[in-house]
């Protein structure tokens, strides 16, 4: 029997029929092997959209294709009729399940069946890989992370479209491949099977829901073990239940979590225990040297953190602080980040509040959504205001520069690493966010690259400042992080074994290594010395406040 590695690509398509989107396949991409994996044949088509006139911005820059191109595509129930014949009675693979669950939805959209006339036998390659190389299957591993896992490099096959990816799956089921076991894995494709792959998982947030073991909201001492008292109500936050808890045996108060899920084969129940965030009320608002910074008070109240008379010349820069602003609780009292549970309004209120303490126009601000990459962008006076007062257009941005006045750069972080960035001689700036992912991609050393192209910059008489973020001994790692730090170079200077299987990790002096590789000068560095996680009533810290927190801003404008 033949083999098959399938792989679609599909668009987020609005239905007015349905009232709801739909997963529209755009692309199909498969290659026919014989039992000994040796190919046969390959099936490339694209799909005319029948659904939505155009792609989504986002899946014609992820999959490079354009609506031009799809013009000459097929209808779907074609290209079905069509791959059926090519397939015969062959093996389906797919890499995970969502490839099926859209076959079945656009067959159920545009034929009115729920199931895929050449789907007879099928294997989730995905879990197959995954078991097969001994992996844990509590995280997904994407296509890409397991051609890596397996030795395999992709340079020369692109990435998100169809044929692409299935001729890259099948490069890992070489790796992984025995006939006996991908037998064990096949599935006949019935009702039941067509029953689990449409079930919807779905989260029980009623705590009245009869579903609900009433013995799951026990929990016991993560310290010595003992059963606990519930000392709170049950509260519901980011679908799972949280409570606090006394342990009167040994005295520990913590909190429990509870995660409840319907899933197909029954309910799933998940518990964890964790101590109890410590968010300290904001500083008093008094002027002082902290570590290598300096403390200062606006006039309005609103605290700033500077490297004063490192930044000579025409560049301003701050980092933000706790002390001023109108945010309550947990987000006490400027809190300069969107989405964490925070009102817009508060939010917006500290920005204007910011603005009028650094002195900088408050529709100046720009900033990027960050995710721990190496991206930086150049961004210029058209850019003002996005992802402050207009909404986010600069995805997967870590980094931002300029060369423009009335342009002041943003970056958040709460225990990550901000990087400032001058340029006094081509009058330009930037401003990093290097989180641990980023700090060991080189993101110090992506931005002095980065001044280079756009402006001219000389790595030599480039001023760079590390700002305040987590200090090495807060920062332990278990071993898989150490073990990313250790084979950097020179890890010497800023990896430390404790000895018991952690790792403390000295962000800042990682960075440090990173600058002077890239050309900047020792005399030019400077390191801010401020501990987000011992300084916590000054600045947000994650880790200190278990993310119950609001968000700092380092920012830098030109002037």
């Amino acid at each position: 029997m033949n083999i098959i590695v399938l792989d679609l690509e599909w668009n987020g398509s609005y239905s007015r029929r349905k009232k709801g989107y739909v997963n529209e396949i755009i692309e199909f991409g498969a290659v026919k092997c014989d039992e000994n994996l040796v190919v046969q044949d390959t099936f490339s088509c694209f799909i005319k959209p029948q659904i939505a006139k155009k792609l989504s911005s986002i899946i014609s820059d992820l999959t490079s294709i354009t609506d031009e191109a799809l013009i000459e595509g097929i209808p779907f129930m074609k290209a079905v009729s069509r791959f059926r014949k090519w397939a015969k009675n062959s093996v389906i693979l797919t890499w995970g399940p969502s490839d099926v669950l859209a076959l079945t939805e656009n067959c159920h959209y545009f034929n009115g069946t729920r199931t895929v006339p050449f789907l007879k036998k099928y294997v989730d390659l995905q879990f197959f890989a995954e078991k097969r190389l001994g992996l844990s299957t509590s995280q997904q591993v994407g296509l890409g992370k397991a051609a890596e896992l397996v030795g395999i490099h992709a340079e020369n096959l692109e990435m998100h479209r169809a044929l692409d990816d299935s001729l890259l799956a099948l490069e890992i089921l070489r790796k992984v491949y025995d006939s006996a076991e991908l037998e064990r894995f096949t599935t006949i494709c019935d009702e039941e099977f067509y029953n689990r792959v449409t079930f919807k998982t779905s989260y029980i947030c009623d705590l009245t829901n009869p579903a609900i073991d009433r013995k799951q909201l026990k929990f016991v001492c993560p310290k010595c073990g003992s059963a606990s008292h519930k000392t709170s109500e049950w509260i519901l936050k980011n679908k799972s239940f949280r409570a606090e808890f006394l342990c009167p045996t040994c005295g520990y108060v913590f909190a429990g979590r509870l995660i409840v899920k319907q899933k197909y084969e029954g309910i799933s129940v998940n518990k964890k225990s964790f101590p109890i965030p410590i968010i300290e009320p904001p500083r008093e608002a008094l002027s002082a040297v902290v570590g290598n910074m300096n403390l200062s008070i606006a006039e309005n109240g609103v605290g700033l953190l500077t490297f004063q008379n490192f930044f000579e010349g025409n560049a301003k820069h701050a980092f933000s602080t706790r002390i001023g602003g109108v945010s309550q609780n947990e987000f006490a009292a400027i809190n300069l980040g969107f989405g964490r549970g925070d009102s817009d309004k508060n939010v917006k209120h500290n920005y204007n509040l910011f603005a009028e303490a650094l002195g900088v126009p408050p529709e100046s601000f720009v900033a990027g959504a960050q995710d721990h990459h190496t991206n930086i962008r150049r961004v210029t006076k058209e850019n003002i205001g996005t992802g402050i007062w207009k909404p986010k257009d600069l995805e997967s941005i870590d980094g931002l520069c300029t060369n423009e006045l009335g342009v002041t750069l943003v970056i958040y972080c709460a225990d990550c690493v901000p990087l400032y960035c001058y340029d006094e001689e081509h009058h330009a700036i930037g401003l990093a966010h290097a989180g641990w992912k980023g700090t060991a991609a080189d993101m110090a050393g992506a931005m002095v690259q980065k001044m280079a192209a756009e402006f001219g910059s000389n790595p030599a008489t480039l001023k760079v400042a590390i700002g305040p973020s987590i200090s090495k001994d807060r920062f332990e790692v278990d071993l898989p992080v150490a073990q990313v730090f250790e084979e950097l170079p020179n890890s010497a200077f800023f990896v430390t074994d404790t000895g018991d299987g952690k790792s403390h990790v000295d962000l800042w002096e990682c960075n440090r290594q990173f600058l002077l590789s890239a050309g900047v000068k020792p005399e030019n560095i400077k390191v801010g010395n401020v501990c987000t996680m011992k300084e916590s009533d000054l600045v947000f810290s994650h880790r200190k406040t278990r993310g119950q927190r609001g968000s700092n801003a380092a920012v830098m404008a030109l002037i």
